[in-house]
């Protein structure tokens, strides 16, 4: 938390009704006050799903803010609940163990300081109570188990995409609407040769692109496989056709799915 040099008031509103004027008169005698500061909180390591919580409970307190990216800015004269609120915040969003239930540890020797926040965050955003113990190993609950380890797969398999091509919107639909296409033209002819050409081409990039969002990393990394399978397929010798069939039909029955 930082303080901010005087800027414009955020809160002034113009062509407001009486009852916004009124408003605004109360919010401007709290705030215009030359002898006190703003103060800027950076919030950028929080998830989305926090700051949207924290902003819910500031507007139903009533209490006078305005935000600049992922930074909130509030005056000092409301600094103390403020900080009552964004502690609110972080109890909810990390949630204590249960000493009375079973519990399992991660180890996380191997993992960079950096994968072990996303990790925290990822917990967090999903209230998985959850602590690191003295050894810096993840301890959860046992019934949590489960959805622990789908996180951190999911995360071990984004790590290991680096350095792989991103795509995201309208470009990454339209590449796997033609990798869609060429695959069904495969399933009904295997001797179509510009499915075959778009087949090896579509599948050669997919098989390179990172992540997009909105899809699982290990959903992504099974979905990139398949299209570079079928791409190796298509350019050996002594492939069947019937096995092109069968791959083609499989991959554009998953593809139909996301597409």
């Amino acid at each position: 938390m930082t303080a901010v040099p005087a800027f414009q008031n955020p809160f002034r509103r113009t062509g407001a009704t009486e009852e916004e004027a009124a408003e605004a008169a109360a919010e401007a005698a709290l705030v215009d006050d030359a002898e006190s500061e703003w103060l800027a909180y950076e919030l950028h390591e929080w998830a989305s799903q926090t700051r949207a919580m924290l902003a819910q409970l500031l507007i139903a307190d009533e209490v006078p803010h305005s935000w600049q990216g992922t930074t909130l800015l509030a005056h000092e004269t409301v600094e103390e609940t403020v900080d009552a609120l964004i502690e609110e915040v972080e109890a909810a969003e990390d949630p204590e163990l249960d000493p009375d239930k079973p519990k399992v540890a991660f180890e996380m020797a191997e993992w960079s300081g950096e994968l072990q926040a996303a990790l925290a965050e990822r917990l967090g955003s999903a209230a998985v109570p959850h602590l690191f113990d003295e050894d810096g190993d993840l301890v959860v609950h046992e019934e949590d188990e489960e959805q622990v380890e789908l996180v951190i797969e999911d995360l071990l398999a984004r790590a290991a995409e680096e350095g792989m091509e991103e795509l995201e919107g309208l470009e990454i639909n339209g590449l796997l609407s033609r990798m869609f296409e060429a695959a069904d033209r495969l399933r009904r002819d295997v001797h179509d040769g510009g499915a075959v050409l778009d087949a090896v081409e579509h599948g050669r990039r997919l098989a390179t692109v990172a992540t997009p969002f909105g899809f699982s990393a290990t959903s992504w990394s099974a979905l990139r496989e398949r299209c570079a399978d079928l791409a190796d397929m298509l350019e050996a010798d002594d492939t069947e056709d019937d096995d092109i069939r069968d791959h083609a039909g499989r991959l554009s029955d998953a593809l139909r799915q996301v597409i």
